[in-house]
């Protein structure tokens, strides 16, 4: 009887657990909600989070009567992608209520792509690729630890004539395994001059209806590959990319065990995008190249290429849309 109130208490401790961690107060009430439409928190706050799942980092908390913009869901049957207008991320949908309709025009496009976190410290490339592969392929690549150690093996071994400690691994390396496990798109390093011109190429490509590509991005000045899997903006960045301005990117972070871990899913705005994270490589950063080498003081993204031939030591420099267009000519 003693281990059965244990046991008892234990439940109840964990069901109270849950329910914190999800909202304080309200009505739990999902019914009525749907894509597209908008909903009202019903609970005293609701955790905004970078990706669908407790295990993901809290953005910020939304207050009672906090009107929101129902992006996408319900995943795993609970979680809503949501926009608050200033902040987008995921909410349990319990403490969601139909609400009257906010007016929106923006394009908002975010690849459903599988999810692989790293399993070493420095394995970020092979977790990006791993889940980059399996979004094209639609095929799992087996267990995950062998699948990001075939990747790091063949990084090494194309690693441009550098070393680990130089580049761990090199922009080069990450292009030449996207393109060794996806050779009918072609995969090249691109180097940008200005990270608005970086971000609108990356948007550009996914939101081309014939491609709907990610890209990897390199973040924190070499330190981190994350892959960037959408993007938001004030039009459609492919059909209008002169005029469309990019409101924000959508990441997906391998790093869970890091501190810093942005989550699953997570929308970054631009202002920030362009400030914090896509920021200039530069060999300060350890294993983050050498002087001289050609991404110094660069935007660097690992993306689709407008040929077959695999990544050139030089790589794509200050890509735009007619390059792509150009090629097909």
């Amino acid at each position: 009887m003693k281990l059965l109130a244990v046991l008892r208490v234990s439940f109840l401790a964990t069901l109270i657990t849950l329910s914190t961690s999800l909202a304080s107060g309200g009505t739990a009430t999902a019914a009525g909600l749907s894509t597209g439409a908008s909903a009202v928190v019903t609970a005293d706050w609701l955790n905004l989070r970078g990706g669908p799942g407790l295990n993901n980092p809290v953005i910020s908390e939304l207050p009672l009567g906090q009107n929101v913009q129902l992006l996408e869901g319900p995943i795993d049957g609970s979680w809503w992608r949501i926009s608050t207008g200033s902040l987008i991320g995921y909410v349990y949908g319990d403490y969601l209520a139909p609400a009257s309709a906010i007016s929106t025009t923006t394009f908002d496009l975010d690849l459903s792509i599988p999810y692989h976190n790293q399993l070493t410290s420095i394995w970020c490339d092979p977790a990006d690729l791993e889940s980059w592969v399996e979004y094209d392929t639609g095929k799992s690549l087996g267990p995950s630890y062998a699948a990001q150690q075939q990747f790091w093996n063949w990084e090494l071994a194309h690693n441009d004539g550098f070393t680990v400690d130089q580049w761990d691994a090199s922009p080069f390396a990450v292009a030449s395994a996207a393109h060794q496990w996806m050779p009918n798109h072609g995969f090249n390093h691109f180097i940008y001059s200005d990270p608005i011109a970086a971000t609108k190429m990356m948007a550009w490509l996914l939101a081309n209806p014939n491609y709907r590509e990610p890209s990897v991005a390199t973040i924190w000045w070499g330190d981190h590959y994350v892959l960037v899997r959408g993007v938001r903006a004030t039009s459609d960045p492919y059909l209008d990319f002169a005029n469309s301005k990019i409101l924000g990117v959508y990441v997906m972070d391998p790093n869970e065990g890091r501190p810093s871990w942005l989550g699953v899913d997570r929308y970054i705005p631009i202002d920030d995008w362009v400030t914090k994270y896509l920021t200039p490589v530069t060999y300060l950063t350890p294993g983050a190249g050498v002087p001289g080498d050609v991404w110094q003081g660069k935007y660097v993204t690992m993306q689709r290429d407008w040929t077959n031939d695999g990544p050139t030591p030089r790589g794509r420099v200050n890509a735009t849309p007619a390059d792509y267009l150009e090629s097909k000519s």
